[in-house]
């Protein structure tokens, strides 16, 4: 039994105990609060009647009451915030002694870098010293090597140029135009100057003539182009000229036949108007009326001519009606 209720006590619940002493008042009124509201409410006849006097009684013994648990909490709330200020400065203590064994290590860390570096740098320029000189030293011998071959090619054509310079003093010592050696080298020297002298003129009048003959090729070449233009475009302008000829003398035989028959038209038209002006004459004679129009206003001629017509149409048409009519009259 004894084992079942502390089971039950161990699965309840427990509220939160909260360590800030207004916090605290302010649970506790919300949750009488809460007791208040949850309250049954009960008929107007079973309520017990209120009295300001116990509920005076009763708010001060909850006052009460909520004062000892506030002093009990305020109590609990020293004793935890001494525990936790040595927990605090302990870790402040500690904090402090791991910075400075981290402040050691780091420098000592740093120590060993600055001493690994120095030595890596020493280790490299020593390793560059040696490379340094041994590059010197591959040079120098690649210098003397390089002598030596100069001193032997020197000495090869010392010995091969030794029968000319025997032959020289012996030139120098025959004849006595010459004093030194240097003076025969010196007369080579001018006559191979001369030479070269005389070449270049050779050649700059050779070149000359080159660019003279090329020039007149040139020139005779743009001529004869030009020649065989000019003959090009007097051959156009010759079958031009003739074509131009062949039109001419169709437009001139055109133009024949036009004024031909100009001359026929105009032979017709004043045959023409004769014949016009002859009519208005005959028909103003037989209206007997007089001569309006003049002999050279062709259209109003026209126009007489043509309504008398119409009048005479509408005469013989009105004449043949008649002669109908009589001939049926006769007839019946």
């Amino acid at each position: 039994m004894a084992m079942a209720q502390d089971e039950s006590r161990n699965l309840v619940q427990r509220a939160v105990i909260p360590t800030d002493s207004q916090k605290a008042v302010l649970e506790y009124f919300r949750s009488k609060e809460e007791e208040r509201q949850s309250i049954k409410k009960y008929p107007e006849w079973d309520k017990a009647r209120v009295c300001p006097a116990t509920e005076v009684i009763k708010t001060r013994q909850e006052l009460a009451e909520i004062n000892e648990i506030l002093k009990e909490k305020r109590e609990e709330q020293k004793i935890r915030r001494k525990y936790m200020d040595e927990q605090w400065e302990e870790a402040r203590e500690q904090q402090l002694q791991l910075r400075q064994s981290l402040i050691k290590f780091n420098t000592l860390v740093k120590e060993n870098v600055e001493k690994r570096e120095r030595a890596d740098q020493k280790i490299k320029e020593e390793h560059e010293r040696q490379e340094k000189y041994k590059q010197e030293i591959e040079e120098l011998e690649q210098k003397l090597q390089y002598m030596r071959d100069v001193r032997d090619k020197m000495q090869q054509f010392v010995g091969e140029y030794r029968k000319y310079q025997n032959y020289l003093e012996r030139v120098m010592n025959e004849t006595d135009e010459f004093q030194t050696i240097n003076e025969i080298f010196n007369r080579y020297e001018t006559l191979i100057e001369t030479r070269q002298t005389l070449s270049d003129r050779q050649d700059k009048n050779l070149q000359m003539l080159e660019e003279k003959g090329i020039k007149i090729h040139h020139l005779t070449e743009t001529k004869t182009q030009v020649l065989m233009e000019l003959h090009n475009k007097l051959e156009q302008l010759e079958e031009r000229y003739d074509r131009a000829k062949v039109e001419a003398l169709k437009w001139e035989m055109i133009v024949s036949k036009i004024k031909e028959t100009a001359a026929a038209k105009n032979l017709e038209l004043t045959q023409v108007k004769a014949c016009c002006w002859n009519i208005y004459q005959q028909i103003c004679k037989r209206k007997e009326i007089p001569v309006k129009v003049s002999s050279e206003d062709v259209e109003h001629q026209l126009v007489h001519i043509k309504r008398t017509i119409l009048e005479l149409k509408r005469i013989i048409k009105t004449v043949k009606k008649k002669a109908r009519e009589e001939k049926v009259l006769l007839h019946e």
